[in-house]
């Protein structure tokens, strides 16, 4: 396993390996676009040759793209939805340019249909994202919080999703789960969230883990993130991720103040 963090592209996303190495990563994430909306900064054979010396420069072995936040693939109106497929895909044409290993998003919120329906449609929506696909990059959904109608915070719900398509998988968040109502800390509440993995998505979906301590409480399905060991879950939680998804990296999303400590206490652990 490798560790690493979330970085800003301020200037370019030639700018993100140093940044990452500044930080401690041996690995990093990073948007290739505003999260927030926008067209997305073109990425052309310059851009490309850059990055690349970069992240050899850097001792960057892999980087991973974080989809914008504003993608809703559960969506009542069917524009945005057509939306979400349109940046995604765009998301992991970009990062097979650039050599990125992921690309992964959160698949969105329903409010005016019923779930049973909002399941349906978000697994429409990720088949149509690789439809035709023949990029490199990979295709990760993340688990959710739970808060409101946020689609996928069960991993029953992103095995529905997923279907029996081999070329998608899955990035756990650990406070995510948490508040979601996995128990990720105590060594039974593991032992029994490892089971429903493996009984649903199976382990070996499981290709990213975003390593967030919790502010919030288990199952208080609210999306709060602290630093490693700063809260709800604590030490041992991490600890137990360690020891079971060891060939998997992790990946801090932090506030900037300490997530340098935080990457320096998963490498101890690790």
């Amino acid at each position: 396993m490798k560790i690493g963090c979330h970085v800003s592209i301020a200037g370019g996303i030639i700018n993100a390996p140093e940044r990452a190495a500044d930080l401690g990563c041996e690995v990093f994430q990073m948007f290739t676009r505003s999260p927030q909306g926008g067209p997305a900064p073109k990425i052309d054979n310059e851009i490309i040759k850059k990055f690349k010396e970069e992240m050899k420069k850097r001792k960057q072995a892999d980087c991973y793209i974080h989809a914008p936040y504003y993608i809703n693939f559960a969506s009542a109106n069917p524009k945005t939805r057509e939306a979400s497929v349109r940046v995604v895909r765009e998301e992991l044409e970009r990062g097979s340019l650039i050599g990125a290993k992921y690309v992964m998003t959160h698949l969105g919120s329903s409010k005016d249909m019923s779930r049973e329906e909002a399941i349906k449609v978000t697994a429409s929506g990720i088949r149509a994202v690789m439809m035709g696909y023949k990029g490199t990059t990979e295709f990760l959904l993340e688990i959710s919080a739970g808060a409101g109608n946020v689609m996928g915070d069960t991993f029953e719900e992103l095995e529905q999703v997923i279907g029996n398509d081999e070329r998608i998988y899955v990035c756990i968040d650990s406070a995510h789960m948490f508040a979601s109502g996995y128990d990720i800390k105590s060594k039974d509440g593991f032992n029994k969230t490892i089971d429903i993995i493996k009984n649903t998505i199976g382990l070996e979906k499981i290709k990213l883990i975003h390593a967030n301590d919790s502010k919030v409480g288990l199952g208080d399905r609210k999306d709060r993130h602290n630093h490693i060991g700063d809260g709800k879950i604590g030490i041992e939680g991490f600890k137990n991720l360690i020891k079971v998804f060891s060939q998997v990296d992790f990946i801090c999303e932090t506030k900037p103040d300490k997530v340098k400590k935080d990457i320096t206490k998963l490498k101890l652990l690790r």
